[in-house]
């Protein structure tokens, strides 16, 4: 019997639909121990292959933050990490967490510098004793910004140290002392001169105290979350940058021999907008493997895509758009091996209220897999960034409905 195309095409949407049902078939809706109006998920793996999950809740005292371990079936009792009345929460802005080697933890989040100020905050940081399971606060950064900020944290997996955007240390000059390379990468509109922020790289010791506090981007995007990781020669770390003509697309800079290089578009996607898009690049890495997951608008055609490097970040192969033409953005990208990564997305739907947090599995050669649907969520800015971690034996996704959410997912089902 032959189809007609409209036949066709209407039976390859019923099977594509019935594909994407037996794919969630395996998914598992899991309640975390987080309250209602909770938000703000983040999601890290430990070096043991341990899945954390730390969140903010309401409290008395204003906000707590808490996490909690995945057992492979459960959520385990929340722990405290802190709570305060002077936190500054955005959506956008998420504090973290990160599982340290020697079994120590580092988690962050926001203060106000001044409670009447409402945009003037800073990072805090506190360290969980591996021995007394403890919470130290050990240390803060410009948090004496009384009209500016410092935000957008991203730790090292499993490493003592984070880059995070802030205002520069001398507003008066158009760079500081990584100078070399960023000038020959930007120039400065002085006109703009508070609303810059540059990208710091900082690495804490044992004691609480930092090592290495430096300036490694003179001028970034103002408010567009960061990303770094490991490769087998070193850090890499992702941002949107600001380049001249108001272009913010997503560079790169790496770590090598103890030097960091000069930032490099990962793309010319050439997006020019006069502003912050609050939308930044997701990496993750394995073995000399690099992936970025990111958000352009470039012409006015919205994207999410991929790219891949093979050489530890040196050189980023052309992107592989992995939405479905109508994406909001925010993407989560993790690896499984050296070959294939995932990336979670949000797809708009003909429901302006509504988004689909969509999962597509990527080769690191381009090739591109089906995508499934995790789950319906609110559109704009109450579902948050959702967030995706691996054990290697099980997917995690964490998003925001109302109040935190997660589902489970075997990677077997993916693979």
């Amino acid at each position: 019997m032959s189809l007609s195309r409209k036949q066709f095409i209407k039976l390859t949407g019923y099977l594509a639909a019935i594909s994407s049902l037996s794919a969630r078939e395996q998914e598992t809706l899991v309640t975390p121990p987080a309250l209602p109006e909770s938000g703000m998920p983040f999601l890290t793996t430990s070096p043991q292959g341990t899945i954390y999950m730390s969140w903010i809740d309401p409290a008395k005292e204003g906000h707590a933050l808490r996490f909690s371990r995945w057992n492979g079936k459960i959520w385990e009792k929340p722990e405290t990490i802190a709570t305060g009345r002077d936190w500054f929460v955005n959506w956008a802005d998420a504090p973290s967490i990160s599982a340290l080697d020697d079994g120590s933890f580092l988690a962050h989040w926001l203060s106000k510098s001044d409670e009447k100020n409402k945009y003037g905050y800073g990072i805090r940081v506190s360290r969980r004793n591996p021995d007394t399971h403890q919470w130290q606060e050990i240390h803060g950064m410009s948090l004496d910004e009384k009209e500016d900020y410092a935000g957008f944290l991203n730790f090292v997996p499993n490493q003592p140290s984070a880059i995070y955007l802030s205002p520069p240390v001398n507003p008066e000059s158009s760079h500081a002392s990584h100078g070399a390379a960023a000038d020959a990468h930007h120039t400065h509109d002085h006109s703009h001169i508070h609303h810059r922020k540059t990208v710091r790289f900082i690495s804490f010791k044992k004691d609480g105290s930092f090592s290495v506090d430096d300036e490694i981007d003179a001028s970034a995007c103002s408010c567009c979350p960061t990303s770094i990781a490991r490769t087998e020669k070193g850090l890499i770390a992702a941002y949107r940058d600001r380049l001249p003509g108001e272009i913010r697309d997503i560079s790169v800079i790496r770590l090598v021999n103890g030097k960091w290089t000069a930032p490099v578009s990962v793309h010319q996607d050439n997006w020019e907008i006069n502003g912050c898009p609050t939308e930044g690049p997701s990496i993750a890495t394995s073995q000399a493997n690099v992936g970025i997951a990111w958000l352009t608008r470039a012409d006015s055609k919205p994207r999410v895509q991929v790219a891949f490097s093979t050489n530890n970040g040196e050189s980023f192969g052309s992107p592989v758009r992995i939405d479905e033409g109508n994406p909001l953005g925010r993407p989560s990208l993790i690896s499984i091996d050296a070959r294939t990564y995932l990336s979670l997305w949000l797809e708009k739907t003909d429901d302006p209220d509504s988004v689909l947090i969509r999962l597509r599995r990527i080769d690191v050669t381009g090739k591109t897999y089906p995508a499934i649907t995790i789950a319906k969520a609110p559109a704009g800015r109450a579902v948050g960034i959702p967030r995706l971690a691996t054990d290697k034996k099980q997917l995690v996704v964490a998003w925001r409905n109302g109040r935190i959410q997660t589902a489970v997912l075997p990677v077997s089902q993916i693979l």
